[in-house]
């Protein structure tokens, strides 16, 4: 399950004209949307979601003849209507809008062709159902690209004043699954320090990169350890002499610092970092 999740709405607009040609136009890239998080994969598995929202285009082409709407009546059947409406299509010019859809750099492929017409003022038409999906939303994946083309049925292609003003709507989410961190270890580096008995000394600076720290009393006297200089005998971490006490640490970062029993000893030890 994600422990994060990104989440962002966007729109997208593009300008169709004869200027165009007939070639496929690119008007959505999903995998150029999620570009700005990859940063994100050194540390993240992304789980990536693409939603289509809407896409609609405001349609206007004078430079067709103009085609009356059909006459649809209430007492008319559902195939009488559609009738009514492909005789204006069979009867009047008309000209292709098709939708393209492809994977990452791979061969463009056909979703769906709507049939345009001159309806004597510019005329909003929603793609989204039923050229693209049946459902609310159309689920891309991020590698997913959408185009569109003009296609020619006889009739001509845009002309001189004509355009199709595409705009879309999407919305995406990125889950965020951390990445078990793997962290290489440096060299370990010795070190030895006496240790006073009548003031604590620090014998380890702070080090938010430790990986491990080794620390053996290899004096005479006994030695008590802390993370402060308030360390005192017979408080904190206890070291017996002659090497019978031993520290292993994996998870304090900060300084440390020790005091001896009785007369000055000795620490010695292995410090490694995180690199």
């Amino acid at each position: 399950m994600a422990e994060n999740q990104l989440e962002n709405t966007r729109t997208f607009r593009r300008n169709i004209t004869s200027a165009d040609g007939t070639g496929i136009i690119e008007i959505l890239n999903c995998a150029n949307v999620f570009t700005e998080y990859d940063p994100l994969a050194i540390s993240y598995y992304l789980g990536k979601s693409f939603y289509l929202e809407a896409l609609s285009g405001a349609i206007y082409l004078p430079s067709y003849q103009e085609a009356p709407y059909p006459d649809i009546y209430p007492e008319m059947s559902a195939a009488e209507k559609i009738a009514a409406m492909l005789a204006i299509e069979k009867d009047y010019p008309f000209v292709g809008l098709r939708f393209h859809a492809r994977k990452g750099s791979g061969s463009w492929s056909t979703l769906a062709t709507a049939q345009l017409q001159n309806k004597g003022r510019e005329t909003t038409i929603p793609f989204t159902i039923p050229y693209l999906t049946i459902n609310q939303l159309k689920l891309l994946s991020p590698d997913d690209s959408l185009g569109l083309s003009i296609i020619n049925y006889g009739h001509g292609v845009l002309g001189t004043g004509d355009y199709i003003n595409i705009e879309g709507d999407f919305r995406f989410n990125i889950d965020l699954i951390a990445k078990p961190q793997v962290r290489t270890i440096g060299a370990g580096l010795p070190y030895g320090i006496e240790i006073p008995e009548g003031a604590p000394i620090q014998f380890r600076s702070a080090n938010q990169n430790r990986a491990i720290l080794y620390a053996t009393n290899t004096g005479d006297k006994d030695i008590w350890i802390a993370g402060n200089s308030s360390v005192a005998v017979g408080t904190g971490i206890y070291l017996a002499r002659n090497g019978g006490g031993n520290l292993t640490e994996q998870t304090l970062t900060g300084e440390l610092w020790a005091i001896a029993d009785g007369g000055t000893s000795r620490i010695s030890g292995v410090e490694a970092s995180y690199v």
